[in-house]
């Protein structure tokens, strides 16, 4: 089972978090859309179209997962040429400290926010969208609030390390008071199945920088103690991605006006590699707002030049 499995498996499990993306998931007009993916995926195959037919809710369900797929795919393909940026910059000496990487992380979040989360399948030559754009789901809201809270804060009792007795009350009657996620997790080194963090550290065992690989051994225990030590700065770095994101929101809630004008203005069509939009707070004398591409000035009324490319 892969890391990003365990992720998708929370997000469904821990479905009601607020957000209009998993109430649609229920919806009658989601299912239409799914039943059309369905007939056109299984056509020409009478055994499985049948089994649609007798087991209609089976087939929405395997289609909801596959939605929160989707809806996690977005999620990290923002975040994942984040944190490649944030590397390079520390490489260059960018960040003077955690605060500064603080910053640069809230003004990415904040300038994607408004980036729309779907669902769009191809079959054969055709796109059925299944969850469309004009929904307008955006990325904030519907794609990392969830994820914050259900793979950092909830997930569920990791399997093969400990026996739960319910009847003890070790675990919450309620699942809204399930607290087990990766920030909360004792790091073990094992990298068994159902323990989201070890999955996660033995994937990054193999591509760490230089400067880690000698921090560890300098002021750890070695390659003895390399996976918890690995376990430990995930965890850390985690604590930083949440709290820019709770960051995020609060900016996004002050200056929701923002949202559309952000949404246009993703991704940056002349960059070469990504470069993120940090949006300041809007100056209090003239009511304006001005906005920076990595240190280079850039007004607000500039940034709808690259909706074709969203």
């Amino acid at each position: 089972m892969e890391f990003a499995e365990e992720c998708m498996r929370a997000m469904l499990w821990h479905q009601d978090m607020g957000g209009r993306f998993n109430d649609f998931l229920y919806t009658d007009e989601y299912k239409a859309n799914c039943d059309r993916a369905i007939k056109a995926y299984f056509k020409g195959n009478p055994l499985m179209l049948g089994l649609h037919k007798l087991f209609p809710e089976m087939f929405y369900e395997k289609c909801r997962e596959l939605s929160y797929y989707s809806n996690l795919g977005l999620f990290w393909e923002v975040m994942a040429p984040v944190f490649f940026e944030m590397s390079d910059m520390y490489d260059e000496g960018g960040f003077a400290g955690v605060p500064a990487a603080m910053d640069f992380l809230v003004n990415g979040i904040f300038a994607v926010a408004g980036r729309p989360i779907y669902h769009h399948v191809y079959i054969g030559d055709e796109c059925f969208e299944l969850i469309p754009k004009s929904k307008a789901f955006t990325w904030l809201y519907e794609a990392a609030l969830p994820y914050v809270e259900a793979v950092f804060y909830r997930t569920s009792p990791f399997r093969g390390t400990k026996s739960y007795n319910a009847q003890a009350h070790e675990v919450p009657a309620d699942q809204n008071d399930f607290h087990y996620g990766i920030l909360y997790a004792d790091v073990f080194p094992v990298g068994s199945a159902g323990i989201p963090p070890t999955l996660l550290m033995q994937d990054m065992l193999h591509f760490l920088p230089q400067y880690l690989l000698d921090y560890y051994q300098d002021y750890c225990r070695g390659e003895d103690d390399m996976l918890i030590q690995l376990g430990v700065t995930f965890q850390r770095s985690m604590y930083n991605v949440t709290s820019a994101v709770i960051q995020a929101l609060r900016a996004a809630l002050l200056y929701p006006w923002m949202i559309p004008i952000l949404a246009t203005a993703w991704p940056i069509a002349s960059s070469s590699k990504p470069r993120w939009i940090a949006f300041c707070a809007p100056k209090l004398a003239s009511g304006r707002c001005s906005a920076r591409i990595i240190g280079k000035p850039v007004h607000s009324s500039k940034l709808a030049i690259h909706s074709s490319k969203f």
